[in-house]
């Protein structure tokens, strides 16, 4: 099923991500080379990625761009105490389409101070599971949540040695609705605003540009979203209710010149265990590494990067007991994978410019992300709906949940100086 995502000046919605839930380049530029642009200047998109480098900006440029998104997510569980033990079907998720917009401007004031502001989706995942085959085990699971974030950073430049400050202004989404056993849910979407900071720092020795950024937490609320399902599922642990909290990022990066040629590195860390929400359902901070390449002339120029990220998912002690104390881990281990399975590691991405005049360039990037599977424990949810309906937990009860995921993406942007 096709979704299409449409931005208006504070509003943008998607559906899943790459590194967590994170999008894995904000813009087109940054696509193609493996998401690095922490020291490599993409002109007015580096806003997104580390604002301290729009000091490479000559005067004012304007940039957007658009991606298309296509998610492969297919999800399995006889977690029901309703499906016999190895009659779950493999089922795929109907959220496998959507369209991701950014938009950014740029101004330079005097020879010190450039000054933007960006508007773009910047996270987000979800699944759609509510036309799911009969014994699929995925409890007609329908989940979205959306991340858009408004930027307005200022960066100053003085013997080589840049500092941006951005205020940040996230507004988001989320809705989770699934048919259990007592019924189908009926939440309705909930949104959240708030406010956090961004702070990027440049430096430059020759031909070597180092850099680094710090993305504040910040603070989400959905109303009725998150408490109700942990009350429908029967989870009880998790005190948050519907905090879902964006985390706090920090990153390092390098990158040389030599000729036409670019290279550059770049890590970050994503500190998904302490985010109120995430940690709950027992994500761990993720490390991300990434690598990029740009062959650049005055009329081309084309780029490629590697970006690698462990999965933030972590399995839970699902394992059967007699009086199926460990529940919640196997509810959290069916919500995770069923839900919110932003579990792939690997992308590999291509990408490309072609200047259409002085003022105008057209850009392009490709992303492949391989397919990761992932199969969690789910023993203690079958103990548990088997101890509902009355009968008796037992040692040697066996489910799991299984989700196998990977991702394509097109991204197709335009940039103009005046």
């Amino acid at each position: 099923m096709k979704k299409i995502i449409i931005i208006s000046t504070i509003t943008s919605s998607m559906l899943l991500a790459t590194n967590g839930d994170l999008m894995l380049g904000d813009g087109v530029k940054s696509s193609g080379m493996g998401s690095v642009g922490i020291a490599v200047s993409h002109g007015s998109e580096s806003l997104y990625a580390n604002p301290a480098m729009i000091k490479d900006v000559k005067g004012s440029e304007f940039s957007g761009y658009m991606t298309y998104f296509a998610p492969d997510v297919n999800f399995k569980s006889d977690a029901s105490a309703r499906i016999p033990t190895g009659a779950a079907g493999l089922n795929k998720s109907a959220a496998d389409e959507s369209f991701i917009p950014g938009l950014a401007y740029v101004q330079r004031n005097n020879e010190n101070i450039v000054w933007g502001i960006s508007l773009a989706g910047t996270a987000g995942m979800g699944t759609d599971y509510t036309g799911a085959i009969l014994g699929s085990g995925a409890f007609g699971m329908e989940t979205e949540l959306a991340i858009a974030k408004l930027s307005i950073p200022v960066a100053y430049t003085r013997n080589d040695f840049t500092i941006a400050l951005a205020p940040v202004l996230q507004y988001s989404t989320l809705q989770m609705n699934y048919n259990t056993p007592f019924g189908r849910s009926n939440n309705d979407k909930d949104s959240s605003v708030a406010l956090g900071m961004t702070v990027g720092l440049a430096y430059d020795i020759g031909d070597l540009t180092l850099g680094a950024v710090y993305k504040s937490k910040i603070e989400a609320n959905y109303k009725g979203n998150i408490s109700n399902a942990l009350r429908d599922f029967g989870i009880r642990s998790i005190a948050s209710g519907d905090q879902l909290d964006q985390p706090e990022e920090g990153a390092i990066g390098a990158a040389y010149k030599l000729g036409n040629n670019t290279f550059a590195a770049e890590f970050k860390r994503v500190n998904w265990a302490h985010a109120t929400g995430y940690k709950d359902f027992g994500w761990e901070n993720q490390n991300i590494v990434a690598v990029g390449y740009e062959y650049a002339t005055p009329s081309w120029a084309i780029r490629a990067g590697y970006n690698h990220g462990k999965s933030p998912i972590t399995e839970q002690d699902g394992s059967a007991t007699a009086n199926a104390r460990n529940y919640d881990n196997a509810a959290k281990n069916f919500f995770n994978l069923a839900g919110f399975p932003a579990m792939v590691e690997e992308h590999y991405t291509l990408g490309a410019d072609y200047t259409v005049t002085d003022k105008l360039a057209l850009s392009l990037a490709l992303v492949y992300t391989p397919e990761a599977t992932n199969d969690f424990t789910t023993s203690d949810m079958t103990n548990g709906q088997i101890a509902q309906g009355g009968g008796v937990p037992s040692t040697s009860t066996s489910s799991s949940a299984v989700v196998k995921h990977s991702q394509q993406a097109l991204t197709l942007g335009a940039s103009y100086k005046f």
